[in-house]
């Protein structure tokens, strides 16, 4: 793939950190939450920070892969299933905080 300057890598960041959504339901604990993170931590200059470009330069890239949904469409699966047999709003759920305290919860309870 093209290098980009540091200026073009901020952008072009930008852009796609506008496509990936924020879970709200994983608050603390969700990938593009973390990934944005990473990004103004690395970038605290904005367009004129000094960053790794060959580092910046294949986050781009794979990120722009995993937005795309790019190796999901290219393996298509004949079947929509989980090593659990649960449905992806199921696991949603239980993956949520809130589902997580629950669980915390529920096991001082049982102390």
């Amino acid at each position: 793939m093209a290098q980009r300057t540091a200026s073009q890598l901020y952008f072009d960041l930008i852009r796609l950190f506008k496509q990936w959504p924020i879970d709200k339901s994983k608050t603390g604990r969700d990938l593009g939450e973390n990934l944005r993170q990473q990004f103004s931590q690395a970038f605290v200059l904005g367009e004129n920070s000094q960053v790794d470009c060959n580092k910046w330069n294949h986050f781009h890239d794979n990120m722009k892969l995993l937005i795309s949904n790019d190796i999901k469409n290219r393996y298509q699966r004949d079947r929509n299933w989980t090593a659990s047999g649960l449905s992806r709003e199921q696991l949603r759920f239980l993956l949520s905080n809130k589902s997580l305290q629950a669980n915390k919860d529920f096991m001082k309870r049982m102390k």
